[in-house]
C-alpha cells in the first residue's frame, strides 16, 4: 500500500499528462535549493533535458518495492536523464534519508519537497507516483513505478528521448 503525500493549504490546480510544468524549487538531501530548470540545464547529469521524478519516502512499504529498480533505472539513464526519487513527506530528515540509502547501497538522488508543493503541482496523492518531463516541461508519463509499472515508464524514457509519443503514457493510481 503507497503512503499518502503530504498536502498543502493552498488549493492548486495540478498538472496532467500534456500539460506544460512551470519551474519549481525543490531541496537536495545537503539543503541546497535547485530547481527544475536547473536540473534539465546540467549537461553533466541531464544530457538530455528530460527528467524523471518518482514521489517516495525511506518509511514507505510500497517504496521499498520500487527502492532497487528506481535505483536501477537512475544508473542506467545517468547522464542522459535526470532520474530523480523526490521525497514530499513531511518532517523526514535528510540524515534518515541518507542512512536508508547507504544502508540499501541504493545510489538514486533523492530530493526534497518537505512542504509538498510539488506533489500538488502534479497532484501526485501517493507514494510511487511517476513523472516524465521532456526538454520542453511538458508532461509526457504519469503513473505507478511499482507492479510491474516500471517497465512502462521505461518505455516512456525511450519514447521521449526517440522524439516519439510514449505506447503508454499512464497507469492508474494505486495504494
Amino acid at each position: 500500500m503507497g503512503l499518502t503525500l503530504n498536502a498543502t493549504d493552498k488549493k492548486v490546480n495540478p498538472h496532467h499528462l500534456g500539460d506544460k510544468v512551470p519551474d519549481f524549487e525543490v531541496s537536495t538531501l545537503r539543503g541546497k535549493k535547485t530547481s527544475l530548470k536547473s536540473i534539465q540545464a546540467d549537461p553533466k547529469t541531464n544530457s538530455s533535458g528530460v527528467t524523471v521524478l518518482t514521489f517516495w519516502c525511506s518509511f514507505c512499504g510500497s517504496c521499498r518495492q520500487v527502492d532497487q529498480p528506481l535505483s536501477e533505472l537512475a544508473e542506467k539513464y545517468e547522464g542522459k536523464v535526470a532520474v530523480y526519487a523526490l521525497d514530499s513527506s513531511a518532517g523526514e530528515e535528510s540524515r534518515t534519508i541518507s542512512k536508508v540509502l547507504k544502508e540499501k547501497r541504493l545510489k538514486m538522488p533523492v530530493l526534497v519537497d518537505a512542504e509538498g508543493k510539488v506533489a500538488d503541482l502534479f497532484g501526485a496523492k501517493m507514494t510511487t507516483t511517476t513523472v516524465v518531463i521532456d526538454a520542453n516541461n511538458v508532461i509526457r508519463y504519469w503513473g505507478q513505478f511499482q507492479h510491474g509499472d516500471q517497465a512502462l515508464a521505461e518505455q516512456a524514457i525511450d519514447a521521449v528521448l526517440a522524439g516519439k509519443k510514449p505506447p503508454h503514457d499512464h497507469t492508474r493510481e494505486r495504494g
